[in-house]
C-alpha cells in the first residue's frame, strides 16, 4: 500500500517550494516573479516561476490551503504525470495569457490562478464523487469566477492579508486552461476510437 509520501509527493515538494521561496522574499519575487519587461528581454523561466513566489506568508499560506484541498479531492492521482503535466501547462498558458491580453499588468506573483485550474481538473477527473458532486463542484468555481469578472467584486477586499490587489484575470485563464486541457483530452480520446473502429 502506497505510503502518505508516495501519494501526495507532489503537492508537498510544491509546498516545500513556495514555503522555500517565501522565506527568502523579497529576494525570490524579484527574481522569479511575472515581470513583464523582463520577460519581453528574453527572462522566461519566470513565466513558470511567477507562480512559485506570492506577496506575503498571508498569501502564500492561503493557496497552500488550495493545494491541500487539491491533494485531498484527486488523491493517488494527484501525482500522477498527467496532473504534473497540467501543472505546467496551466503555469505556462496563464503566465502567457496575462503576458498578451492584460498588458496594464507589469508584474504578477501566486499560485492561485493555476490553482483555479488544478482544482477544476481535479474536481472533474476525481474518481472518489459522484457526476451531481462533480458538477456541483465546478459550478460553483465557475460562479466564483465569473463573479470576479463583474463589477461587483472588490479586488482589494484581500490587502490587508494578502498585502495586495486579488488578480482576478488569473483565476480566469487558470480556469480556461483546464477546459482546454479537458477539451484536447476528450478529442484524444475521440480520434483514437474512430481509428480503432476505421
Amino acid at each position: 500500500m502506497p505510503s502518505f509520501l508516495q501519494i501526495y509527493r507532489s503537492p508537498l515538494i510544491l509546498a516545500f517550494i513556495v514555503l522555500l521561496l517565501a522565506a527568502f522574499e523579497p529576494v525570490t519575487g524579484q527574481w522569479l516573479r511575472f515581470d513583464r519587461a523582463a520577460m519581453a528581454d528574453g527572462e522566461w523561466w519566470r513565466f513558470f516561476t511567477a507562480h512559485l513566489v506570492h506577496l506575503s506568508w498571508g498569501h502564500a499560506l492561503g493557496n497552500l490551503g488550495g493545494l491541500a484541498l487539491f491533494a485531498y479531492i484527486t488523491g493517488r492521482y494527484c501525482s500522477q504525470l498527467p496532473m504534473l503535466l497540467f501543472f505546467l501547462f496551466s503555469c505556462l498558458f496563464v503566465s502567457l495569457s496575462l503576458f498578451l491580453f492584460a498588458p496594464d499588468l507589469y508584474f504578477y506573483v501566486g499560485l492561485s490562478g493555476v490553482l483555479h485550474g488544478l482544482l477544476l481538473l481535479g474536481g472533474i477527473r476525481s474518481p472518489f464523487y459522484a457526476n451531481g458532486l462533480k458538477v456541483l463542484f465546478v459550478v460553483i468555481i465557475v460562479a466564483k469566477v465569473i463573479w470576479e469578472q463583474s463589477p461587483f467584486y472588490d479586488d482589494l477586499a484581500m490587502v490587508g492579508y494578502i498585502g495586495g490587489r486579488v488578480e482576478t484575470r488569473a483565476h480566469l485563464f487558470g480556469s480556461i486552461s483546464a477546459f482546454l486541457w479537458l477539451a484536447a483530452g476528450y478529442l484524444k480520446h475521440y480520434f483514437a476510437e474512430v481509428k480503432a473502429h476505421g
